[in-house]
């Protein structure tokens, strides 16, 4: 039983110091203050708020990514060079 409740413990210092580390490291555009409470977060209730901030912090897709249409490009032909010809 003490080693399964050590590995358990373990694991969840690995998995929160890993993740704590990494979301120091990114810019996330959140300030001092907020990234000390998300800081606080992360190790008081670690599995719930790694998902929640992994979730928040996502990248939205672009429109880029919405419109599968092929660039049909800028320029296109005006046929006014045959009208003055």
């Amino acid at each position: 039983m003490k080693f399964f409740l050590f590995g358990l413990l373990g694991a969840y210092i690995v998995w929160t110091l890993a993740f704590a580390i990494k979301f120091n490291k990114t810019n996330t555009g959140f300030t001092k203050g907020q990234m000390l409470i998300h800081n606080i977060l992360i190790w008081l209730i670690p599995f719930i708020w790694i998902i929640i901030l992994k979730t928040i912090t996502k990248p939205i897709p672009g429109s880029g990514n919405f419109n599968k249409t092929k660039d049909k490009g800028t320029f296109y032909e005006s046929e006014i060079g045959e009208k003055l010809g």
